[in-house]
């Protein structure tokens, strides 16, 4: 047990006039989670959660983004490696993404579209977050 390593991540759910912004990966997921994923990364030493996330936002996608709350949390264990995610409500000032070399293409998916490009998984987190978020 003393190999094991953890990392940390942050994920966007970012939202523009009622669509979210997805990510396609330049190889699909070695977690069979497929191509799409929410924009977001790793965090640096140091750096808060939502520092890492405006951060990784503007790397991934040239975007700035306003952090509205986090909203869940998710972990995917490994053999030697564990990842502790943090996934985020998030809005974007506008929708002119220019994607860097980590993907291949974005879409802003309208939201009854996003069962298409997700697995069911990362899907339910967006889902039960816009469900609460409209209940505040």
């Amino acid at each position: 047990m003393e190999n094991i390593r953890f990392h940390i991540t942050v994920k966007g759910i970012v939202i523009y006039h009622q669509k979210v912004l997805l990510m396609k990966r330049v190889r699909p997921s070695t977690d069979g989670l497929g191509y799409w994923e929410l924009p977001g990364g790793g965090l640096e030493y140091g750096e808060t959660p939502n520092d890492a996330l405006k951060r990784e936002l503007k790397e991934e996608t040239g975007l700035l983004i306003d952090v509205v709350k986090p909203a869940y949390t998710f972990t995917k264990i490994r053999e030697d490696y564990q990842t502790v995610g943090i996934g985020y409500l998030a809005y974007s000032h506008d929708d002119q993404v220019t994607i860097s070399f980590e993907h291949t293409d974005y879409k802003w998916c309208p939201i009854d579209e996003l069962k298409e490009y997700l697995c069911d998984e990362i899907y339910q987190d967006i889902v039960n977050t816009l469900k609460e978020f409209k209940n505040i």
